[in-house]
């Protein structure tokens, strides 16, 4: 059974024609200058309307005006002739929504998301997508809790009120058994919301004042002495040889799926896979990982080239791409505001002539006989994974074309394959492998007690100095045990008797 892709809509397709739009900007022109848009937003689309001139102190020139539907309504009316009606009623208002003291809390969290979602299409806004998604998610939390509560704008208005329910939704994230990172991040998020209400400036402005200070949600949520005191909390069943092993694994297992390839191309040992590498990507991004210490998002979302890194649509948010340079690839990052540039040398052997990679000539022994291929890991990856914008291309190519393997998809496989034990795991999780950041871990804890200087695990790692030597340096146990069997060598036990 084969499913149609559905085509993009455009507003033609909801009663718009610009015929229609003249005439009716000529019985309103009170209207300004401006052009008429869709916009799709989960699954659904919706009206806006872009001002052709920016006022002093307007926020944006894009303005939301009602969702779309299709066919005309009980009245007869298209969708495009309700979407300029309510325009009508927004420009008498100067796109101020009303609101009174019995306004649903519900109501101006949908608004201030509205605005979240405006900026996060913006190329040139100032928050990050991850930013934006992330807020919009707490924002979402405790919009459920002022549904449950049937909360209004007047229950903001009395200081003693609003900190009352915020304690309460502090018990309702309690109870839900969130960590704490979480709940600290949502109550964040709520501060965020309420900001808004009450910046006249850039925000609503409706409300006097927001009591929910930084230092009361340190009250009323203080941090445990664990916190506090930054005690290391990662690699506690770091040793030396877990990461060889799992090292060994990775390296084995794509050089395997890169032999298979050469010989019989990409197919799928299930039919409900897609055909390629599918679900054993986890060992190309974990190899990445443990041999060069990056973050699972600056692999798993690398552009491909320069070229398509130079047309990315959105320039505001974390990004990396690859370049080769003199036979040697590089990845290049701007990630959490900081610039980096790690070589990547590795390679994968085989004893078939490499396929779509140029350049790459062959061990032969002393009498010519070609012996194998070592080819960069890189370029494997280029030949195995689809063209597309991103090095790991999407597997869903009929409707993620463009895409990269989505990081929720593949945080699934990296618990289902590599951290649980079980039939088709490896049981990683014996390792202190819970996620796959923890790789990232391992590498840097690795280098620091390979001897390496922490200045240059610095460098590779794009972690300060003083984290690493707080989270890292010392979660080595056997190398603390060499450091203490060398200082048992200065120490010396005399007799009582000389003493």
């Amino acid at each position: 059974m084969t499913t149609e892709i559905q085509e993009k809509q455009t507003k033609e397709d909801f009663g718009y024609s610009s015929k229609e739009e003249k005439l009716m900007l000529k019985y309103n022109p009170s209207i300004p200058k401006g052009s008429f848009s869709i916009q799709k937003r989960n699954g659904k689309y919706y009206w806006y309307y872009q001002l052709g001139v920016k006022k002093v102190g307007e926020k944006t020139r894009v303005k939301y005006i009602c969702p779309t539907f299709e066919g005309d309504d009980n009245d007869g009316n298209s969708s495009f002739q309700v979407c300029f009606t309510k325009l009508v009623e927004k420009v008498d208002t100067n796109f101020s929504r009303t609101t009174s003291n019995n306004t649903k809390l519900t109501t101006l969290c949908d608004e201030y998301i509205r605005e979240l979602l405006i900026e996060e299409n913006n190329p040139l806004g100032i928050r990050k997508y991850e930013t934006t998604q992330s807020i919009k998610n707490g924002v979402m939390r405790f919009r459920e809790f002022s549904l449950i509560r049937d909360l209004r704008l007047s229950d903001c208005m009395d200081v003693r009120k609003l900190k009352g329910e915020v304690k309460e939704y502090l018990d309702y994230c309690l109870g839900r058994k969130l960590s704490r990172n979480t709940i600290r991040t949502y109550l964040k998020q709520t501060k965020y919301f309420l900001d808004w209400l009450s910046d006249e400036d850039i925000g609503k402005g409706i409300i006097p004042s927001n009591p929910i200070s930084t230092d009361f949600i340190k009250k009323i949520y203080p941090s445990n002495p664990y916190e506090k005191k930054g005690l290391p909390k990662r690699n506690l069943f770091y040793k030396g040889e877990f990461y060889d092993k799992m090292y060994n694994t990775c390296i084995h297992k794509v050089g395997e799926l890169w032999r298979e390839y050469l010989e019989n191309g990409l197919s799928r040992p299930h039919t409900n896979q897609p055909i390629g590498v599918g679900s054993d990507v986890v060992y190309f991004i974990s190899l990445f990982q443990l041999d060069s210490g990056f973050r699972m998002g600056e692999i798993l979302t690398s552009y491909r080239n320069t070229k398509v890194w130079y047309n990315r649509r959105d320039k505001k948010n974390s990004s990396s791409y690859w370049e080769k340079i003199k036979g040697v690839w590089y990845l290049r990052l701007w990630w959490k505001n900081k610039e980096s540039v790690i070589p990547i040398t590795t390679k994968i052997r085989s004893w078939e002539k490499p396929i779509g990679v140029k350049g790459i000539k062959p061990k032969k022994d002393k009498d010519g006989k070609t012996l194998y291929w070592d080819t960069p890991l890189v370029d494997v990856c280029m030949s195995m994974f689809r063209e597309s914008p991103f090095l790991f291309s999407s597997p869903n190519y009929r409707t993620h074309r463009e895409s990269h393997y989505s990081k929720t998809y593949y945080s699934n496989l990296v618990k289902q394959i590599l951290v649980n034990n079980g039939v088709g795991g490896e049981g990683w999780e014996g390792y202190g492998i819970q996620s796959s950041h923890d790789f990232r871990d391992y590498f840097i804890t690795h280098k620091i007690s390979s001897g390496m200087a922490i200045q240059d695990v610095s460098k590779l790692s794009r972690n300060s100095i003083q984290t690493i030597s707080k989270h890292y340096e010392r979660m080595d146990v056997e190398k603390q045990l060499d450091r203490q069997k060398q200082l048992d060598k200065t120490r010396k036990v005399k007799p009582k008797k000389d003493i």
